[in-house]
Formats: C-alpha cells, sequence, structure tokens
C-alpha cells in the first residue's frame, strides 16, 4: 500500500479543472464520511463560524480521506500552534480567514510548508507523516507539493495589497463577499458594487499564478452564473453546508407533509 497520498483536489485546479465541496458545521465525523461518499472532490471542515475541537477536526480529517475526499480546514486565527496541529492531524488545505497584507500570507506560508518554502515546526511522527512511517525526506517534499495554504481575501486592505501578496507564492485565493461588503458599509449584502469589486479581484488572481478559488457569489444556481464564474477563473465550488442542506432537506419534507395534510383532510 501506498503512503504517499496526492492532493487530487489541488492538482485538478492546477490543471483548470473545477472542484467541488461541502462545509461540514455539525462536528460530526459521520457526516463527513458521508459526505466524502457523495463523490465531491474535498470537504471543507468549517472551523471559524462553528466550534470545532483539534481532536474532532482529526476524526473528521480520517473519515473524510477513509471516504476518498479531500479534507480542508478553515481556521479561526492566525495562531501558530493552532495552525501546526490540524497540519498535523493530515489536513491537506488550511483556509486563512482575513489575508490583508503580504506579511500575513507569507505567515502562512512559513507555518504550513517545510523549507525552503516556509518553516513548518518539524515534526514527523504525527498522522501527518503516517506515524512515523513515511521517511522524512519523502515527507518533507510531500508537504510542500501537497498542503494548500489557502489565503482569503476580505477586505479593501487586501485589495490594495492583492498584488503583493500574488506575489508571495501562496497556494490559492478566495474571496469573502459578504465580509467585503461590510468592508465596503454594504452591511453584508453584495449589492451590485461589490460584485463588481469582486470580479475585478476574480480577474487579477486569475491573470497571476496563484489559483482562484471561491468569489463568495454563489456559482451552482443556473449554467449561467456558473459558466460566468468559471470564465473569472474561479476552481472551487460548494454546495453548501451540512446543516444547509439537512435543513433545506427538513423543509421541503415538512411543506410536502403540510400539503399532503392538508389535501386529506379537505377531501373530508
Amino acid at each position: 500500500m501506498s503512503l504517499i497520498e496526492k492532493n487530487s483536489m489541488l492538482e485538478k485546479m492546477k490543471r483548470g479543472e473545477p472542484v467541488l465541496g461541502c462545509q461540514v458545521r455539525s462536528r460530526s465525523p459521520l457526516i463527513a464520511e458521508m459526505l466524502g461518499y457523495c463523490g465531491l472532490d474535498y470537504v471543507f471542515i468549517e472551523g471559524e463560524h462553528f466550534v470545532h475541537n483539534i481532536e474532532t477536526v482529526e476524526n473528521q480529517i480520517r473519515a473524510i480521506q477513509v471516504a476518498g475526499a479531500v479534507p480542508i480546514v478553515r481556521i479561526p486565527s492566525h495562531e501558530d500552534g493552532l495552525i501546526l496541529q490540524v497540519i498535523e492531524a493530515g489536513v491537506m488545505g488550511v483556509i486563512f480567514p482575513h489575508i490583508d497584507t503580504k506579511e500575513q500570507a507569507l505567515h502562512a506560508i512559513r507555518e504550513v510548508k517545510y523549507p525552503p518554502v516556509g518553516n513548518r515546526g518539524f515534526g514527523d511522527s504525527a498522522r501527518a507523516s503516517k506515524f512515523g512511517f513515511l521517511p522524512t525526506e519523502q515527507f518533507l517534499d510531500y508537504v510542500n507539493e501537497n498542503v494548500m495554504v489557502i489565503g482569503m481575501i476580505e477586505s479593501r486592505e487586501g485589495i490594495r495589497n492583492l498584488d503583493e501578496i500574488l506575489s508571495t507564492g501562496i497556494d490559492v485565493l478566495r474571496i469573502g463577499a459578504k465580509d467585503l461588503s461590510l468592508d465596503m458599509g454594504y452591511g453584508g449584502v453584495v449589492t451590485p458594487e461589490v460584485k463588481e469589486t469582486v470580479k475585478e479581484v476574480c480577474r487579477r488572481i486569475r491573470d497571476s499564478k496563484v489559483i482562484l478559488g471561491d468569489a463568495g457569489l454563489g456559482g451552482l444556481t443556473s449554467q449561467e452564473d456558473f459558466d460566468e464564474l468559471c470564465a473569472l477563473g474561479c476552481r472551487m465550488f460548494t454546495v453548501g453546508s451540512d446543516m444547509a442542506c439537512i435543513k433545506q432537506a427538513v423543509v421541503g419534507k415538512r411543506k410536502s407533509f403540510d400539503a399532503f395534510k392538508q389535501t386529506h383532510f379537505a377531501e373530508k
């Protein structure tokens, strides 16, 4: 059995192919594993806006990999110890919220990658290195080639510093359209002005060597929207979150039940 598992999500995006994933907000390894079996490219552990502890994240990572998908996690802060723990748990991509400066992007790279790319703290016996069964020299190269640093542009400051951020060698950039809306004074609403700003940022990332992930504008509501975002360079798409999908399904079933009930009793 090969101990090397290439990051299929990253390889697809490098080839210009779109990838599809789903957020896990529920802290459930069982749901995380089930989502992986749905044929998704990646499963996105949402650790910024929903509470996850490190042990739960590790179990979710394991469950996602068992199901054949790529596990990525969004962390709530740029804290060094937190970054190291999630990557030692075996995650294949770390999403850093609020990358506003070149220095923040470089810090993210330093904490995820090994020299000569970064300055990650050395450890070769945790889950990420197959508990030491993966030879050290292979492990170091494997991390630098496969573990993604994913930054989020979510402010006017980030846009002002975008060229410098793009120059750092960061793997992927995503755009947080609603956070950007807040920063622009539109109260979290993606207005036409916000949307045009997002599109311009997309074009600038698309024309660089950095992969453009998600623009924060949807993209699966219609063929036209999907085509537009692909043309802008977006490569990461989601079907929402586990909780949103469950909510939508249950509310839909409830409405169907109410309609059935009303028809049945009306006939009486």
